[in-house]
């Protein structure tokens, strides 16, 4: 979830929140499925609303020491939204639950290496199912990265990396622009990492059906320069990782 406090910056926030119970418990099986929604309703589909309860979801079924890390951030959600995303909780509570989710959720496990301006470890091909990403960046720059991992919609002309590449070209480096690429691409995980900084990684817990999939990096090059510029909305003058060839198909069976 490391890459949530980017995702905030986009998020169109809500009001009207209910309250969490006051259950604890331990279920696998729902806790891996509220993670996955947590993920998916706040970068994906940036609804405040709909991840608070994934949070709250993910507090009443995880085992009780990760729950325990996570309660504080939900509470500073669900007091003051904006501010939770830049505040010490939020690290706390993506370790604990990165971690868990990583050991206990995930049917196929892939771990990405960002090396400067490609990724390793991506397979060709992988199976349908839940499957766990982990993002490290080994970059030898002061590079951040992300990875979006995208699925080419049914019925799309080209592959994944031609519609990308096209939607892309002649246009100012912006979120706008990366936002409005992905008309027929669908964006189903994504993960962010900081410049080198040891053990630092990322982890995004997906469910992949079978299809054309690309993982990319649309910062901009000399993020660290720009990403608050970026993520604010401004225009970048600068180019996409993805035109330094740091892009990764795959196919899910």
């Amino acid at each position: 979830m490391r890459h949530l406090a980017a995702a905030a910056a986009l998020l169109v926030l809500t009001t009207g929140v209910p309250a969490c119970g006051d259950d604890d418990g331990d279920d696998t099986g729902a806790a891996c499925d509220a993670f996955v929604a947590i993920d998916r309703d706040l970068s994906i589909n940036e609804d405040l609303e709909a991840g608070i309860a994934a949070l709250e979801g993910f507090v009443a079924s995880a085992p009780q020491e990760v729950a325990a890390q996570v309660e504080p951030f939900l509470a500073r959600v669900r007091d003051d939204p904006e501010a939770a995303f830049e505040s010490p909780e939020v690290a706390v509570a993506e370790e604990a639950s990165d971690a868990w989710a990583l050991d206990n959720c995930a049917d196929t496990r892939v771990d990405v290496e960002a090396v400067n301006f490609a990724f390793v470890g991506v397979p060709s091909e992988i199976e349908a199912g839940r499957v766990g990403f982990t993002l490290t960046n080994h970059t030898q720059t002061d590079e951040a990265h992300e990875a979006l991992l995208l699925r080419k919609d049914d019925g799309a002309i080209g592959s994944a990396h031609e519609i990308l590449a096209e939607a892309l070209d002649g246009r100012p480096l912006s979120v706008e622009t990366t936002l409005g690429a992905f008309e027929e691409l669908t964006l189903v995980g994504a993960g962010l990492v900081e410049p080198p900084d040891g053990d630092g990684y990322d982890v995004f817990v997906v469910d992949l059906d079978p299809g054309e999939y690309i993982l990319v990096c649309l910062l901009p090059v000399d993020s660290t320069q720009h990403i608050e510029d970026y993520f604010g909305g401004a225009e970048i003058d600068s180019t996409y990782h993805f035109h330094s060839g740091m892009f990764a198909k795959l196919t899910v069976t």
